[in-house]
């Protein structure tokens, strides 16, 4: 999946949330402009890796549930507020 197809598939106040940019950074990116701050493309990586992990089969409303939901497995946090920190492996795990 690409930045773009991540972006497109998912709410732009989850991307917002994950990457720390504003709304209107990611409604840009929507339209197709790409990403300037280097913390803003690494943190749509991890989001696109994450997002591969869980595959084709998972459709995206189910992709955005698993992001937003607390889980066991992570002390009861939520994906994207991890990923929203940076803590790519403890999701990815």
């Amino acid at each position: 999946m690409t930045i773009q197809a991540a972006v497109r598939s998912l709410p732009v106040s989850l991307v917002s949330t994950v990457t720390g940019a504003d709304v209107r950074s990611v409604e840009r990116w929507r339209t197709g402009t790409e990403p300037r701050r280097s913390e803003f493309v690494n943190r749509l990586d991890d989001l696109v890796a994450i997002l591969d992990l869980l595959g084709p089969s998972m459709t995206n409303k189910g992709k955005q549930a698993w992001l937003t939901s607390r889980s066991g497995y992570l002390g009861m946090g939520r994906p994207l507020d991890l990923l929203a920190k940076g803590d790519f492996d403890r999701v990815a795990g």
